[in-house]
Parts: C-alpha cells; sequence; structure tokens
C-alpha cells in the first residue's frame, strides 16, 4: 500500500494498474491490507512467466484480464465486492462482465512450478478480499488450514536464500578485484609519499585486467604490444 492503513476512506489508485486488485480497479475507497496480498501473487506469478502476467491498459481491460486468469466471480463474490462500495460494480456487470468463465490458474502455471505453487497463487489472487489470505497465512504461520497450505510451498526445493547471501552473492572474482584495487591505492599512495617522479615500470598483472569482471587478453607476457611504425618507401 502506498500509506499507512486505516479505516478513512483511502484513494483507490494506490499502485499501478497491473498488480491493483479488483476492490481498487471498481473505485473502493475502503479497502483493507488485502490489496498489498493481490499484488504480491501477481509479482510472484511474474516471477514464473518471465513476464508481466495482467499487463492491461485500461481498468476494463485489466478486469478481463482478472476474468480470463480466474474466472467469472461467483454470487458470493459479488456481493463481497458491492458490501465494499464500489462504485463501478454495477456500470462493469452491465456491460464488460463475461460470465461463465472458469479458473484457468492451474492450466496457465502448472507447466511452470508446482501443484503447491498454484494453490499459493490461488490464496493470493481472489475475487473475495476476505477470502485471500492473510501476510501470515502466507508465510506459513498459525495452525490454520491456510497457513498449512502456504507453509508446503515454502518446504519446497530450492529453499529460501540464506540471508546472508542477499542481496547478492559473493563472488570469487569479485573479492580478488577488490583486494587488488586495495593493493593498487595502497602502492600509489607510498609512490607520492617518497616522491617518485616518472612513468612507472610495473608490469600489468592478470587482476589488472580483470577490472570489472572482464578478461583482456593483450598476449605475450605483459609486454607492449604496439604496432611498430612503417617506414615510407621512396
Amino acid at each position: 500500500m502506498a500509506r499507512e492503513y486505516s479505516p478513512r476512506p483511502l484513494t483507490p489508485g494506490v499502485v499501478t494498474i497491473w498488480y491493483r486488485s479488483p476492490e481498487l480497479l471498481l473505485g473502493t475507497k475502503h479497502y483493507t491490507p488485502s490489496v498489498d496480498l493481490w499484488s504480491a501473487g501477481l509479482i510472484l506469478a511474474e516471477l514464473l512467466l518471465s513476464v508481466p502476467c495482467l499487463p492491461g491498459e485500461t481498468v476494463i481491460e485489466q478486469l478481463s484480464l482478472i476474468v480470463k486468469l480466474l474466472g467469472s466471480p461467483a454470487s458470493d463474490d459479488i456481493t463481497a465486492l458491492s458490501a465494499m462500495g464500489c462504485p463501478d460494480l454495477i456500470k462493469w456487470r452491465r456491460q464488460s462482465l463475461a460470465q461463465g468463465r472458469v479458473n484457468n490458474l492451474e492450466r496457465r502455471f502448472l507447466t511452470e512450478s508446482s501443484k503447491e505453487t498454484v494453490a499459493f497463487l490461488g490464496g493470493l489472487l481472489r475475487w473475495d478480499p476476505r477470502a485471500r489470505w492473510t501476510a501470515s497465512e502466507a508465510l506459513g504461520k498459525g495452525r490454520g488450514k491456510f497457513a498449512a497450505e502456504a507453509e508446503r510451498w515454502w518446504k519446497e526445493s530450492p529453499r529460501e536464500a540464506d540471508k546472508d547471501l542477499l542481496p547478492t552473492f559473493p563472488e570469487v572474482r569479485n573479492q580478488k578485484v577488490a583486494g587488488e584495487m586495495a593493493y593498487r591505492g595502497s602502492t600509489k599512495d607510498l609512490q607520492e609519499t617518497s616522491g617518485s617522479k616518472g612513468k612507472s615500470t610495473t608490469r600489468p598483472t592478470d587482476l589488472d585486467q580483470q577490472a570489472n569482471g572482464y578478461v583482456f587478453d593483450f598476449g605475450g607476457d605483459g609486454a607492449d604490444t604496439r604496432a611498430s611504425k612503417r617506414h615510407k618507401h621512396r
């Protein structure tokens, strides 16, 4: 959410339209933190597909993409959205809502993931905000049915990365380059302190040629390989 949650009326335009929940798309100003769980589900879907899951350009198109993915909302879902005071719900039902569509989550994601992943997405992507998993349930916390389903997904392989390895994994080449740069810096300080002048005759090392992770092969033992000057024929 874009701001701290409170029961007062809030703006529905809080996130990019691709990650906006149905109640936000339908204009409600009284929503709950469940809108964040919807967005989290779409981010997970995007990671699985390597492309945005629901890239609509307008509100109507976005709602149509949701219907194609989750199927048409049931009568209980419509009742829940109506109770939230969605001002655009009636107009959308009359003009644009496709009836009889089935849920396609498993069809779209099972080939890219597992049944536990599809169940996890299904817990986050629901028309009824009250039926969506809470943040605690999505983390597998508690003793409820939903928490147990989420916990099975968290225990799948590959497991989550260790916190000490985030945000990036340590690489040997980065450590070598960093050490060499520190060594060159200390050598430069010694040269300036001793008042040395003239060009340095130090030969480049392998690590000098691996700056920023790129290897440059100039041939030979590091000697000057510039082409010799050509003489003009008279």
